[in-house]
């Protein structure tokens, strides 16, 4: 049996197969065609070099379009080899140009893909959504907290709590365990996509400030909430407590905080983010992976410090080189 993994040419989605494919599982990929490129050529230049004999397929699709864009041929393979899905894509636009797509790619599609593979053998399906469903809340949130009636910051949370909803009530109609992730800001050396923008965005900052500081006689004074929440979690710990839980029975149906309990302040992290002090419980993650090998992330001083490293890397381009991939031949 395979993993389906959604988003695979995402900041998120890359680093989940990459993690499933060092541990030696069989990967079928979910990617549609864009800027020219075949499916196969996308996830190729996003997951560079794979080890040799690695067991990874890609299957063009499009969850934003009728019937997942797949074809017959590819519906039946499916259902006969997945077991269980990591659906990581998404619009992560916070405002979107047109509306029914945006909806088509968050929830529409994935539901029709949910229902499709349930009549197979589809056993689990992990739902990568975002902490700050939350919207513009405040305090600890918790973990089983879902629609309280919050405002949203933006149109993208809310879209992402109404798809937690609608694919969990999917999963009890057609028996399949829907399990969600909410990670908080994913940091690290992420593409040139929209996915990876909020890391990029932080590293550009980061070296706009080193460059700063190394003229004579500039002082900066930035707005921030000095003791509010700086809610931004490594992506290693990410992509390697999927992989660890997205199977798990003990995760059946669970909601889990992807964060760093202890964040540090704005104060302490010298960065300017939006006047919302909010800090997440993750009982439930530390429950799940307490003895496993996925250490719980720690933004310590030396943490914080290896980040800022990272970010003056001069050179952050992905690497392009030819993958070892074999693109999936259309079965009958």
């Amino acid at each position: 049996m395979s993993i389906l993994v959604t988003g695979a040419t995402g900041f998120i989605g890359r680093e989940v197969v990459r993690n499933l494919l060092d541990a030696g599982r069989g990967v079928t990929v979910l990617a549609r065609l864009g800027g020219g490129r075949s499916a196969f050529e996308r996830v190729s230049a996003a997951l560079g070099d794979v080890p040799h004999g690695s067991d990874l397929r890609v299957v063009e699709g499009d969850l934003a379009v009728r019937d997942c864009g797949l074809a017959p041929a590819d519906w039946r393979w499916l259902r006969a080899t997945v077991d269980t899905v990591v659906h990581c894509a998404g619009d992560p636009r916070f405002e979107p140009e047109v509306m029914a797509a945006y909806v088509a790619g968050h929830i529409d599609g994935p539901i029709r893909l949910l229902e499709g593979l349930a009549a197979g053998h589809l056993a689990h399906w992990a739902q990568v959504s975002t902490a700050f469903v939350c919207g513009h809340r405040s305090g600890t949130i918790l973990e089983r907290e879902s629609d309280l009636g919050q405002a949203f910051n933006n149109t993208y949370e809310r879209v992402k709590l109404d798809a937690e909803r609608a694919i969990r009530a999917t999963g009890l109609r057609v028996g399949v365990d829907v399990r969600v992730f909410r990670p908080s800001i994913v940091v690290g050396t992420a593409p040139p996509t929209a996915g990876g923008r909020p890391s990029n965005l932080l590293f550009t900052f980061i070296r706009a400030l080193a460059a700063l500081a190394r003229r004579d006689g500039v002082h900066l004074r930035i707005a921030a909430a000095p003791h509010a929440r700086f809610n931004i979690v490594p992506i290693a710990y990410v992509a390697a407590a999927v992989v660890d839980l997205a199977e798990r029975a003990e995760a059946s149906g669970a909601t889990i905080h992807l964060v760093v309990r202890d964040a540090p302040t704005q104060a302490a992290m010298l960065r300017a983010i939006a006047e919302q002090d909010v800090r997440f419980d993750d009982t439930t993650a530390a429950r799940l992976l307490a003895g496993s090998a996925v250490e719980p992330p720690r933004l310590s001083p030396d943490a914080v410090h290896r980040l800022v490293d990272q970010a003056l890397v001069a050179d952050t381009a992905l690497d392009a080189s030819a993958p070892l991939l074999e693109p999936i031949k259309s079965r009958s």
